[in-house]
């Protein structure tokens, strides 16, 4: 199966390439963050990253975003830049995660994102647009194509669909500009046929809502840390570099649904989740489950900026 879905990306890229599969422009630059493998490679902390920069750059940003897992249909407008306007349900929790973080910022949530665009564009959203997961979403044409990548899943091989998590072969990376990726002090990055930046993960604290709470102020309690993303064991290693050692550790699916009862049958005083769950719970549990906030730092970030404009 894995063989016959590596024919099929071919086929697919060899019609993109020869045009026979067309691709549109909308009427702004377009910067995609995308990846080559399935979650976990920090593409949504890069996005607010960039739309942070971009907007106090004085760019007007758009994000638009499929919405993974939305509970509708069609193009809908998440956010005109002052927060969201619609349900995480309807959006998709993280173009929801982003509206809330990125104020200024507009988000859209649509399959076809050259429609999404469109939208935008009629509306007077922005003017610039960022593709959120947009790699192989080779029908909206963009101006720079920016990849996250793992180097542990990177040095451990391919394997792609349906048996692995690859959604194309490393040799893809060529259609992109540069790769961002992800650093720890032991990471040895590897060799790419590409301009290389590492990214790195900033712990801002322990939040309830909007609301910081001091580390400090939880010791002593008993701990129930959960998580619904594709690599958890990052986020309770960042719990543990705040000095917060979770009695109990549960881990749901990438993207899981929670129920009033899946919280209230954990053991434990206090829930600590991440902030993409925490989206998914906020009118559920309202003020009952803290979060972990992060963000991303890319050291060289004026180079990576600077390969940006020269594309745009």
């Amino acid at each position: 199966m894995s063989r016959a879905f590596r024919f099929l990306v071919g086929a697919r890229d060899r019609l993109y390439q020869s045009g026979v599969l067309q691709t549109y422009r909308l009427h702004h630059p377009v910067i995609s963050v995308g990846n080559l493998t399935v979650g976990g490679t920090g593409k949504t902390p890069l996005v607010i990253l960039l739309a942070e920069r971009l907007r106090d750059e004085g760019y007007r940003p758009v994000v638009l975003s499929r919405g993974y897992k939305r509970k509708s249909a069609g193009t809908i407008i998440v956010s005109t830049g002052h927060g969201p306007v619609v349900t995480w349900e309807e959006s998709g929790d993280e173009p929801y995660l982003i509206a809330e973080r990125v104020r200024g910022v507009s988000v859209v949530v649509g399959a076809d994102r050259h429609a999404a665009g469109v939208l935008a564009e009629e509306k007077d959203l922005g003017n610039l647009f960022i593709l959120d997961d947009g790699f192989q979403h080779r029908r909206l044409f963009r101006d720079v194509d920016l990849v996250t990548i793992d180097p542990l899943e990177w040095v451990a091989g391919e394997r792609l669909f349906p048996y692995g998590r690859w959604r194309e072969p490393k040799e893809a990376l060529h259609r992109a500009h540069a790769a961002i990726v992800q650093a720890s002090p032991e990471t040895i990055l590897p060799e790419l046929p590409i301009p290389l930046f590492a990214i790195h993960t900033v712990v801002d604290g322990i939040y309830k809502g909007s609301e910081p709470v001091a580390a400090s102020t939880l010791k002593n309690h008993a701990i129930t840390a959960f998580a619904g993303i594709a690599k958890p064991d990052r986020f309770f290693n960042s719990l543990e570099s705040l000095g917060i050692s979770p009695t109990r550790k549960i881990r749901f699916r990438d993207h899981h649904s929670y129920s009033e009862g899946d919280i209230r049958s954990m053991p434990g005083e206090i829930y600590i989740t991440t902030e993409k769950d925490a989206v998914r719970l906020e009118k559920l549990l309202p003020g009952l489950v803290l979060h972990l906030r992060i963000s991303a730092n890319i050291p060289e970030f004026e180079r990576l900026l600077d390969l940006i404009r020269g594309r745009m």
